[in-house]
C-alpha cells in the first residue's frame, strides 16, 4: 500500500476513535414518554395483564365459541358460494334493488325508535324516507330519497334500550347470524316484530311464512355484510370479532348518548 494511504488510514482511526468516545450514549424512546395522571390505571392495568383491553363479559365462551366453529363453516363452504353464484346470474342493478327494497322496510323501525329515543328529526326524516321510496322509488326498489338530501340511518331497539341505560350484558354468538349482545339481540327481536305489526306493504309477514321470499331476504342479508369469517385467518379470530364488535357497539352507543 502507498505511504500516503498508510497514513489516510492511520489518521482516519485516530478520528474514529476521538468520536466514538464522544457518541452520545444511546437513551431508551420510553423513558422519556409522558403520560396524563389519568393512564397511571392503564398502564398498571397493561404492566399486569397487556391484553386486558380485549377482555369482554362473556360467561357462555364455550357455548359461543362452538357456534362461532358452526358459524365459519357455513359461511365459507354454504354462504359464500351462494354469494358467489347470486353474484354470478343477477345483474348488479337487481341486486342494489333488492337491497333498497329491505332497507325500505327497516324504515320503520328505525322511524320507531327514533321516536322512543326522542329524535325528532330523525324521526321525521325517517318518515320523508319512507313516503318517497315507497311511492317514487317503487315500493323501495329505488332509493331517491338519497339523491334528495335524506340520507339512510338506521336506528335499532337495542340503541334505545342503551340510551335508557340498558347494559350489553353478555356476549352472545347467534346462529348463522354472528356476533350480538343479550341487549342488542333482544332488539333485534323487538325490531322485527315492530315490522311484522306495521306491516304497510304486507311484505315481512311473508317473508318468514313463503320460503322463496325468506330465501331472498336470508340471501341479501348476508350480501350487504362486507365481513367474511376468511377476512380473520387467524387462531385467535373469536377474539378479534368479539372484540371489535364489541368496540364497535360501545362508539356506536357512545355516539347515541
Amino acid at each position: 500500500m502507498p505511504r500516503a494511504g498508510l497514513l489516510l488510514l492511520f489518521f482516519s482511526l485516530i478520528v474514529f476513535n476521538v468520536l466514538a468516545d464522544q457518541r452520545i450514549p444511546y437513551a431508551d424512546p420510553m423513558d422519556t414518554l409522558k403520560f396524563r395522571d389519568t393512564d397511571d390505571e392503564l398502564l398498571e392495568n397493561w404492566h399486569h395483564n397487556p391484553m386486558s383491553f380485549m377482555d369482554v363479559y362473556d360467561p357462555l365462551e364455550s357455548f359461543n365459541r362452538e357456534v362461532f366453529a358452526f358459524n365459519r363453516q357455513l359461511d365459507r363452504y354454504f354462504l359464500e358460494p351462494v354469494m358467489q353464484l347470486y353474484e354470478t346470474v343477477t345483474p348488479f342493478f337487481v341486486r342494489i334493488g333488492i337491497a333498497h327494497f329491505f332497507q325500505n322496510l327497516k324504515e320503520v323501525s328505525t322511524l320507531m325508535n327514533n321516536l322512543l329515543q326522542f329524535e325528532g328529526e330523525r324521526a321525521v326524516r325517517s318518515v320523508g324516507r319512507l313516503f318517497i321510496n315507497s311511492t317514487l322509488g317503487m315500493l323501495g326498489f329505488f332509493d331517491p330519497a338519497e339523491s334528495m338530501g335524506l340520507p339512510h340511518h338506521p336506528n335499532e331497539f337495542g340503541n334505545t334500550l342503551a340510551k335508557y341505560g340498558v347494559g350489553p350484558g353478555p356476549y352472545l354468538v347467534v346462529p348463522v347470524i354472528g356476533p350480538f349482545s343479550l341487549r342488542d339481540v333482544s332488539g333485534l327481536v323487538v325490531d322485527l316484530v315492530a315490522e311484522d305489526y306495521i306491516d304497510f306493504l304486507g311484505v315481512p309477514a311473508q317473508v318468514f311464512s313463503e320460503p322463496e321470499l325468506f330465501a331472498i331476504y336470508g340471501i341479501n342479508y348476508r350480501y350487504t355484510v362486507p365481513m367474511s369469517y376468511d377476512d380473520f385467518s387467524s387462531p385467535f379470530s373469536y377474539d378479534i370479532i368479539r372484540f371489535l364488535y364489541t368496540r364497535k357497539r360501545e362508539l356506536e352507543v357512545g355516539i347515541i348518548k
